[in-house]
């Protein structure tokens, strides 16, 4: 029997479509038959790396994002409010996720990405604060104490560049990045792409 192919999630807990993203990836991964691994990076990172810079830098784009992302939440019938810590510096949480995937591997990386989504884009916590992200992790039934510990080992900060720098390798210049056989995806808007792609593109 064939291995399932793999579908290459690269995310930002800072990204309001990587949450829109978070909520329907393993959805779409089951039903195509997918293997899909979480991936974090740094945003931030990947902009600086290309020369890129967020949407809502330029006004006329940051409102069209609130909307845009307030709608498209609305459709998916996923709970969402503009954070009023927008932009946090992810550097933080993107580091609990290394080191969650360290301690409990990809269960560790879903198991802790999905509540620190949901405590910045439905509950408005600022999951930067060491804090708030002990707290998440603790409810999320890992130990947040030693995750954020973790947070300044250097092997889990050289851990997080290396992913940062090996996602614009693969072409990424935003989030979310999806990467399938090699073929990058961007955006929450790209999963009927994605599907006909896999389905009739490469026959």
């Amino acid at each position: 029997m064939n291995a399932p192919e793999q579908l290459d999630f690269y995310f930002d807990i800072g990204s309001p479509y990587s949450y829109l993203s978070a909520h329907r990836v393993e959805a779409f991964g089951e039903r195509l038959g997918l293997e899909v691994q979480w991936v974090p990076f740094l945003l931030g990172g990947v902009f600086q790396a290309v020369g890129n810079d967020m949407p809502a830098r330029i006004k006329p784009k940051g409102d069209w994002l609130f909307r845009d992302v307030t709608m498209q939440a609305k459709r998916q019938g996923v709970p969402f409010r503009m954070s009023s810590h927008f932009p946090i510096n992810s550097i933080r949480p993107q580091r609990a996720l290394v080191a969650a995937g360290r301690l409990h591997g990809q269960a560790g990386i879903r198991g802790l990405a999905m509540p620190l989504f949901d405590a910045y884009w439905a509950e408005d916590r600022d999951v930067s604060k060491p804090e708030e992200l002990v707290a998440v992790a603790n409810r999320a039934g890992l130990n947040g104490e030693m995750i954020a510990e973790m947070c300044g080992d250097p092997e889990v900060k050289q851990e997080l560049i290396d992913i940062t720098a090996a996602a614009v390798e693969r072409g990424a210049f935003g989030a979310p990045t999806f990467v399938i056989r090699d073929q990058l995806f961007w955006g929450n808007d790209r999963f009927d792409l994605m599907e006909w792609y896999l389905r009739d593109f490469r026959r």
